[in-house]
């Protein structure tokens, strides 16, 4: 019997998503949810399953720096 893990490292969120680090982190800053435990943030499988379900077709939003600025 595979057990499948509850909590995934940064690493596999990037791997199981299929995201880049800079995009997990632009996710993160729009609310993803995940557990700062020591040193190490780590997302629970089942929310975060559901966290993209319920963002379908989001984009996260990155700043933007004007020229000039």
């Amino acid at each position: 019997m595979t057990m499948e893990k509850k909590f995934l490292s940064f690493n596999e969120v990037m791997e199981f998503l299929g995201m880049s680090r800079q995009t997990v982190y632009n996710h993160l800053a729009a609310g993803m949810p995940s557990y700062l435990v020591g040193k190490r943030r780590l997302f629970d499988r089942d929310e975060l399953v559901e966290w993209v379900k319920s963002h379908k077709g989001d984009k996260p939003k990155r700043e933007t720096q004007k020229k000039g600025a």
